[in-house]
């Protein structure tokens, strides 16, 4: 007997428009504290390397560390809705930001 699955989408997500935060030599708030994350994803778009603090200072090359090109996809594993602090190894580094929130109501 086959059992047919059927995959719903998650109702109430919603995502917001792409951004980005310049990255310095000094660690500081890349994306803030959000009590309706329910996800992100952040894309070191520049030529150096970008250190990232979850909730804490970041410390350069100790953490999520992301080389250019360097993808972190926030999951169900790693969730939280405290700030991403995050510095460079050389000032004015891109960083691509992407995140969905829940909606208040649905």
């Amino acid at each position: 007997m086959a059992v047919q699955v059927t995959e719903k989408p998650p109702q109430g997500l919603t995502a917001s428009a792409p951004t980005f935060a310049t990255v310095g030599a000094a660690s500081a708030v890349a994306v803030a504290r959000a009590l309706t994350r329910t996800g992100l994803i952040l894309t070191n778009t520049s030529d150096n390397v970008i250190s990232l603090g979850i909730g804490a200072t970041a410390v350069a090359n100790c953490g999520i560390v992301l080389y250019p090109g360097g993808v972190w996809n926030m999951n169900e594993h790693q969730f939280t809705i405290e700030a991403i602090h995050a510095i460079a190894s050389a000032a004015g580094s891109n960083l691509a930001v992407q995140e969905w929130t829940r909606l208040a109501a649905v």
